[in-house]
C-alpha cells in the first residue's frame, strides 16, 4: 500500500519544508519558535539552577541540566530579539493584549482537542510540546505582555519547556542537515 512505501527523507523535506515547498515559511517559523523557547529557558535559568542546588532536581538530572543552562546561546542578543519582537507585537495596543488572552484560551483548547488523538504516545508528545510552548509564552508575555515570574511556574510546566526545547533543537539540527 501507499502507506508502506518508503519515501526519501531529503525529497520529502524539500517537498514540504523548503522555500519552494508546500510551506515556505516553516523553517523560519521553527527558528523563531526555537529562539522564543531559548529565551524562556534563559528567563527560567535562575530558578532551574536554584532547583538544582536545593535538590529539588535529582543529582543525575541536575548534572545534565547545568551545561544546557550555561550554554552561551541563551545569552545571545539575536535570540533575545525574537522575544522582543513578540513582546512589542503583543503590547502595541489594547487589541493586542486581548489577543494574548485569546491565544491562551486557544492553547487550552488545543490541549483538550489532543484528547481525541488515538495513539497514546502521540497524544502524550503533543500535549508535552503544547505545554512547553505555552509555558514559554507564559514566561515571555504572560497575561499582560510582561511575562510571569519563573518562580510561579509549576515544575511540570518547566519540565515540559525543557523537553520542548530539546525537540526543537533536534528539529533545527535536522533542518541544517537537510538544507
Amino acid at each position: 500500500t501507499a502507506e508502506e512505501q518508503w519515501t526519501d527523507p531529503v525529497k520529502e523535506f524539500q517537498r514540504r519544508l523548503s522555500h519552494e515547498g508546500e510551506t515556505p515559511l516553516a523553517i523560519e517559523n521553527l527558528y523563531f519558535s526555537y529562539m522564543l523557547l531559548l529565551t524562556a529557558v534563559a528567563r527560567a535559568r535562575d530558578r532551574l539552577l536554584q532547583d538544582c542546588d536545593s535538590g529539588r532536581i535529582d543529582a543525575e538530572a541536575a548534572a545534565k541540566l547545568r551545561p544546557i543552562l550555561e550554554c552561551s546561546l541563551l545569552d545571545d542578543p539575536m535570540v533575545e530579539r525574537a522575544s522582543q519582537k513578540l513582546h512589542d507585537h503583543a503590547t502595541k495596543d489594547s487589541d493586542s493584549i486581548q489577543a494574548l488572552w485569546e491565544a491562551r484560551m486557544r492553547s487550552r483548547e488545543l490541549l483538550r482537542i489532543m484528547n481525541c488523538v488515538q495513539c497514546n504516545k502521540c497524544r502524550l508528545h503533543g500535549k508535552i510540546s503544547m505545554m512547553g510552548l505555552s509555558t514559554a509564552l507564559q514566561l515571555l508575555v504572560g497575561r499582560t505582555g510582561e511575562g510571569t515570574d519563573p518562580a510561579r511556574v509549576h515544575r511540570v510546566e518547566v519540565a515540559a519547556l525543557m523537553t520542548t526545547v530539546y525537540k526543537f533543537a533536534r528539529a533545527v539540527d535536522l533542518c541544517r542537515e537537510m538544507i
